[in-house]
């Protein structure tokens, strides 16, 4: 963090990010923008902070730089605008700067590339190791600091645009740093997984040195290395950045911000995530951008503000900076809909009793090098969504944040993942045996962790379709499946089936057992269950899950009656309980050709039921602040919410000052 100074962005709540990427071919830039109209639309959207174009991907300011390439279409300088209305509105101004990808720094320093295995420079991504950092990024920064006093820095373009480089710079470093003579250039070769961990560290090492440099020239100048410590990069947090944030996908956005969300929120730091505010159709190269319904954006901002954390909005200008009336309008809309929810959300704490473990060391020895997600996400996505679709409010968390969350949780769900480690896995013991349940999956299990589930294999693993039994019917499941033999105390909860019929059972394939531990339990499930689940969300599949689930018997706090499309997040704030509530459905039938949201049905009737020592002192819904109907008996509170429109929250404040009856765990 920066030294000695105070980070602004733990009180920014709602925010706009306006980006152009200025190129070669760009002839109008800052044309339209005057002081008068941008203070217009900010008075309008009324942001705590903003971030605005500076330098995109092709590598161009749309400042006049003396350092590097300006773009040859500035007709005016719109960063000096937006400086100064920002300064007068006192709205934090933060810049959008590309760092790793950089085109036209490479065609102008080819030998600051990349280079491939095969010694060939490819693609926009800049080496870590080349001059690239010290001879133009960090001289930009601190000219941008000098010149217009900006406020923060938002690097695009950052851990996801990194790959490995085989420069002759890079080589001779590893093996220096190493020892290790020859270089790996493909997995499966000896020394590989080093190669690609010490690629890792020389992207850590280049933020810390701009973000130290930004930090020396003024303090309180935030650094942000875009998706930085997510679940793209799950391990320690190293590097003095100042906050985590990430723009999620523009298609099928809240989907990734439940995911992401929940990673940021356990990281300990200041977060938001970027919501885009226009999409297009991927698979149609000629689809044009369009800007998304106020509802629909709503929906997807949900996640993050349940999730306690602050919200962007991606909004694309005209070229000569622009910013259309109506566009302008439905961000104001959604900045409504957040700071309604601000109170009662914003900071607010954990109260999930459920999480599900992500691994750095599996995910590592399995991703995109060097952090794209590949496969390697895939059964941690299922997990989640599965979770959230049978209503458990659930985290994520890291093998750091165990010591602090396991205490608090009722279930953990270790996804396929690989490498659990001595330590970790000995924690999780202690856990299980003091009252805790476990669900692992994965083939794995037998072999690298078989004191902990109870089992010894029954023959090799084998790649096949599975068919397993959900209560008269039966779902199929594929992918890398190994039969196991419970040892004694561990029962058998899941045998294969022949057929799809659930009365046709091999009763030599046991691929689910439940191992009594303690005070606790380990179901473990012995094939990629989780990974199933993200490839098709099954009805049955989910239904099993929720089956398996149930028998472990947990006594949850919160439970909820209502369609799968309803989400609960259950956080704390101020002493009371916010239960906020979801609604991911669509009112119309989503597909590649059709991602917008347009229609979203309520959903009525909604059954709340939380187990507590006492009666509350009121129970209200909001925004609106309603009361609710409920009913208190035998240490149950029983809630009726009439609908659930896109985001309702039950706020549930219990007797004695600041909330200070807890609930029951």
């Amino acid at each position: 963090m920066a030294a000695e100074a105070r980070n602004w962005h733990h009180d920014v709540f709602f925010g706009i990010h306006y980006d152009l990427h200025a190129n070669a071919q760009d002839t109008e830039l800052g044309r339209a923008l005057t002081a008068e109209h941008l203070r217009e639309r900010l008075l309008r959207t009324r942001p705590d902070w903003i971030q605005c174009d500076c330098k995109g991907h092709p590598g161009y300011t749309s400042w006049p730089t003396k350092v590097g390439s300006t773009s040859p279409g500035v007709v005016r300088d719109a960063l000096r605008v937006h400086r100064d209305v920002t300064r007068e509105l006192g709205i934090r101004l933060g810049m959008h700067y590309s760092g790793v990808i950089d085109s036209r720094a490479l065609e102008l320093h080819p030998e600051w590339g990349v280079v491939d295995a095969k010694g060939e420079r490819k693609g926009r991504a800049t080496c870590r190791l080349s001059a690239y950092g010290d001879e133009l990024l960090i001289p930009q920064m601190l000219e941008l600091v000098r010149e217009y006093d900006v406020d923060g820095f938002w690097v695009d373009g950052e851990n996801w645009g990194s790959q490995p480089c085989w420069c002759a710079l890079c080589r001779a470093e590893f093996s220096r740093r190493t020892g290790i003579g020859e270089v790996p250039t493909a997995a499966g070769q000896p020394h590989w997984e080093r190669w690609l961990a010490f690629q890792r560290d020389l992207f850590r090492e280049y933020v810390t040195r701009y973000a130290e440099a930004v930090h020396a020239c003024k303090p309180d100048c935030l650094v942000c290395s875009n998706w930085m410590y997510t679940i793209r990069q799950p391990e320690p947090m190293t590097v003095p950045v100042d906050y985590l944030s990430g723009d999620y996908t523009p298609n099928w956005g809240a989907a990734r911000a439940a995911l992401e969300a929940r990673m940021l929120d356990n990281r300990g730091a200041t977060w938001d995530l970027m919501v885009w505010g226009f999409t297009r159709n991927y698979q149609m190269p000629q689809s044009p951008w369009a800007m998304k319904p106020a509802l629909h954006l709503k929906q997807e901002v949900a996640e993050v503000v349940a999730l306690g954390g602050a919200v962007m909005v991606y909004a694309k200008p005209h070229r000569d900076g622009w910013l259309t009336c109506w566009e302008n309008d439905i961000i104001a809309e959604v900045g409504d809909f957040c700071r309604a929810r601000r109170e009662a959300c914003f900071r607010s704490v954990s109260e999930s009793e459920t999480a599900v473990l992500h691994l750095a060391d599996h995910y590592y020895s399995g991703n995109d090098p060097l952090f794209n997600y590949g496969n390697a996400v895939q059964p941690l996505e299922g997990a989640l969504c599965v979770l959230l679709e049978n209503h458990l409010s659930t985290d994520i968390v890291t093998v750091e944040n165990l010591p602090a969350r396991l205490p608090h949780l009722k279930l953990l769900v270790v996804p396929e993942q690989t490498r659990l480690g001595r330590d970790c896995a000995e924690r999780l013991d202690a856990w299980v045996r003091a009252g805790g349940c476990l669900l692992l999956s994965g083939a794995h299990l037998v072999g690298e962790v078989p004191d902990l589930v109870g089992c010894a294999a029954a023959g090799e693993a084998t790649e096949r379709t599975l068919q397993l039994p959900v209560g008269n019917e039966a779902v199929q499941l594929a992918g890398t499946w190994q039969g196991v033999v419970p040892a004694w105390g561990t029962e058998t909860w899941l045998l294969g089936l022949r057929h799809l019929e659930p009365t046709d059972i091999e009763p030599d394939l046991v691929v689910g057992t439940c191992r009594p531990l303690g005070c606790g339990k380990v179901l473990a499930v012995h094939g990629p269950l989780f990974r199933n689940y993200f490839c098709l969300q099954v009805p049955r599949l989910r239904r099993l899950v929720a089956e398996l689930i149930e028998r472990l018997r947990i006594p949850w706090t919160v439970r909820v009656e209502a369609p799968h499309r309803l989400e609960l997040v259950c956080r704390r704030q101020n002493g009371s309980l916010m239960l906020s509530l979801i609604n991911r459905g669509a009112g119309e039938t989503l597909s590649p050709t059709r991602t917008m949201v347009g229609e979203l049905l309520p959903i009525p009737n909604v059954a709340v039921r939380v187990a507590m020592p006492v009666p509350p002192a009121g129970v209200t819904l909001l925004p609106d602040g309603a009361a609710l109907d409920w009913t208190f008996a035998d240490g149950i509170l029983a809630i009726r919410v009439p609908e659930v429109r896109i985001h309702d929250i039950v706020a549930i404040r219990p007797q004695g000052p600041a909330g200070g009856v807890p609930l029951e765990r």
